[in-house]
């Protein structure tokens, strides 16, 4: 995700090596007599291939005429006229095409200036003349490069624009085109290739308090893969969804991190309370994967000629700051002896954002972004004239949760014929004021038909004024309106080491175990919405996703979003299994997930017949400092679902190889 290159905080931190190289020269101190500086190196390529066919669903006619594919077109001379449904992965790609060559570098730098501050050394003299003492003080700066080489030598559906001229896959809408030249443009600005000071901060410890402050990374709670507690910083899902770690797609946040030591306080010890506060204006959406990425999300990933997206980031102010404080302790525990507890509450911006979706008054006989003289150019760069706007911005969310882990008693264990002692992690979390959608709420076909009254449900008239850049001579537009809403969080977790003696003699597997749950607190039920369509629409809760974009009797192109069902109960299994050979050296390995979301129906689940299916074994071969990688991603879903968002991707199984170089 681009970001801005050089924070505040960065080009302070990012001064001190310049400064301490200047005072060297000049006075012949040995910055690194000690090992005070450390380097480490982390690089890799990596190449995707896929191994199946992106979906691709386009249909023509209704009733006894309708049939899909292009061959079935009512004007074979004109296929993209008349289409009645179109659900699509854009653009279209084939098994065997690469979709993804990932050049990625990682350089951290550490220098502990303790040793100079204890010998008085130039500036830093100062701070011993302070009443308080420093016990530690360094910096860190990380630098991040990144690149994908498939927009320049890779398949021509994404090294070239041609299937973005192709009006079955990118149609045109009343005589009205989608902007194929700033789309191709914001894809190759985005994701060809980026390099950013990643992270720079500088921390001490005064008695018994921590101090780090700068552009960094915070993770609280006790989960991988998927995320409770730990929703502090955004995630950049752009270059391959959750397929590729979690750890590489954190977004730092400038912070100031607290942690106070108590100790021992009555019949609890390791006592200590953190707090953190962040100015920052970075969301998980803002860019977001852009359009013409192989890790796009359905029906998005094409530009549209009907429908244009405003995005609006949180403030760096105090009003939009971001912040929370945990307090931490252990425990005594009858029969598990000790277990470790965090207690947190924090404010944070969620990746997914709020969605509202403006039209005039008129609609759909009116294009929203339409002058006086018609569409025109607006001053912000895209071309007026579409149907719709999407707005989309973050609210910010309350997160309160606890969370905790223990080991299991060793004579519990063995009576379970465990190798080791099993490591239990659970958290609970109350999600406050979360942005929610439904299918009424996001559909103008739906509220705001009949001058803004809505033939399901009624919109909101609200009146804009002369300068908006959606409406620039002023006048009505007709809204969905927002909707918040609450959640309870659980996830309950295992690790442990066990040996399976027929499968490797000498070395244990390593297994950890999620489950995690989620109920949405006030969900809009899901119910068939009246009316004769090219497939039934339902109301409920809803990802801002369309599932198949549908034609409408006052508007022949498919541009009726029937989105994708968020399930009101949510219910999701992951497994990983680890072990190596040969010292080390061979270490084969096997994550898998299953979204139960939709396997069982019900009035407020997403549709049924199966839930998502995430299975990738890996071979990793290590001779230091290199590391070669073979995995297999494997996706099924019968359907697109909310929830985990597993099924989002089940269309894009590949196999990878990754070659890495670790100093």
């Amino acid at each position: 995700m681009a970001r801005r290159v050089w924070s505040s905080w960065g080009r302070w931190c990012s001064s001190i090596p310049l400064v301490l190289a200047v005072a060297s020269a000049a006075y012949g101190v040995s910055l690194d007599e000690k090992g005070d500086i450390k380097l480490g190196v982390r690089a890799y390529t990596a190449a995707r291939v896929a191994t199946q066919n992106t979906d691709q669903q386009i249909c023509y006619g209704t009733g006894a005429s309708y049939k899909c594919g292009t061959q079935n077109a009512i004007n074979p001379n004109m296929p993209e006229d008349n289409q009645s449904l179109r659900s699509l992965t854009f653009p279209v790609s084939a098994a065997g095409h690469l979709r993804q060559n990932r050049f990625y570098v990682e350089a951290e730098l550490d220098h502990n200036l303790q040793r100079l501050l204890d010998e008085g050394w130039g500036p830093l003299t100062l701070l011993n003349e302070l009443p308080f003492k420093f016990r530690k003080f360094k910096y860190h700066l990380t630098f991040r490069g990144e690149a994908d080489g498939i927009y320049d030598y890779g398949p021509a559906e994404y090294r070239t624009a041609y299937q973005y001229f192709n009006p079955v896959l990118v149609p045109t809408f009343s005589g009205h085109s989608a902007n194929i030249g700033e789309a191709r443009q914001r894809l190759r600005k985005l994701s060809v290739h980026r390099e950013r000071l990643f992270q720079a901060y500088l921390e001490t410890q005064v008695e018994e308090l921590f101090i780090r402050v700068g552009r960094q990374i915070l993770s609280w709670g006790e989960t991988d893969v998927f995320r409770l507690l730990d929703n502090i910083n955004p995630l950049d899902s752009s270059f391959g969804g959750f397929l590729v770690p979690l750890d590489e797609r954190r977004v730092p946040l400038d912070m100031l991190l607290l942690n106070y030591a108590i100790g021992d306080l009555g019949p609890f010890w390791e006592v200590f309370v953190e707090a953190y506060a962040a100015i920052d204006d970075a969301v998980g959406f803002e860019p977001g994967t852009p359009a013409g990425s192989p890790w796009a999300l359905p029906n998005l990933g094409a530009p549209s000629a009907t429908l244009v997206t405003f995005r609006q980031t949180p403030r760096r102010t105090i009003e939009d700051t971001r912040g929370g404080v945990r307090l931490n302790f252990a425990a005594p525990i009858p029969g598990i002896q000790e277990a470790n507890f965090t207690i947190a509450h924090y404010y944070t911006y969620l990746d997914i954002p709020e969605v509202q979706t403006l039209v005039t008054t008129a609609f759909p006989l009116s294009n929203v972004t339409n002058g006086p003289l018609g569409p025109f150019m607006q001053p912000n760069g895209f071309q007026g004239g579409f149907l719709a706007i999407a707005e989309q911005s973050a609210p910010r969310v309350q997160i309160t949760g606890a969370s905790t882990n223990f080991y299991v008693p060793i004579n519990i264990a063995r009576a379970l014929a465990l190798s080791g002692q099993p490591t239990i992690r659970a958290e609970l979390a109350y999600f406050a004021g979360e942005p929610r959608q439904s299918q009424s709420q996001l559909d103008p076909f739906l509220f705001a038909q009949g001058g803004c009254r809505g033939p399901y449900k009624p919109g909101i008239v609200s009146q804009v004024q002369p300068g908006s850049p959606y409406l620039p001579s002023g006048g009505q537009l007709c809204r969905g309106g927002r909707r918040y809403g609450d959640s309870w969080n659980f996830v309950l977790g295992m690790d442990t080491n066990q040996f399976i003696r027929w499968l490797n003699p000498n070395q244990s597997f390593f297994i950890t175990m999620q489950f995690f749950y989620k109920h949405l607190n006030g969900a809009v039920d899901r119910a068939l919405i009246p009316g004769r369509r090219v497939v039934p629409v339902y109301e409920g809760e809803v990802l801002p996703v369309p599932r198949y974009n549908i034609s409408n009797p006052l508007v022949t192109t498919p541009a009726q979003p029937v989105l994708i069902q968020q399930p009101t109960d949510q219910f999701l299994n992951t497994l990983v299994l680890f072990t190596s050979y040969l010292s080390g050296q061979v270490n084969p390995s096997l994550t898998l997930a299953y979204d139960w979301s939709g396997a069982f129906g019900g009035d407020n689940s997403a549709t049924p017949n199966g839930g998502s299916l995430l299975v990738q074994p890996q071979l990793t071969l290590s001779r230091d400092p290199f590391r070669f990688s073979f995995s297999y991603s494997l996706l099924y879903a019968r359907h697109l679902k909310g929830a985990s968002g597993i099924s989002l991707l089940r269309d894009r199984d590949n196999v990878l190889f990754q070659l890495e170089y670790v100093l």
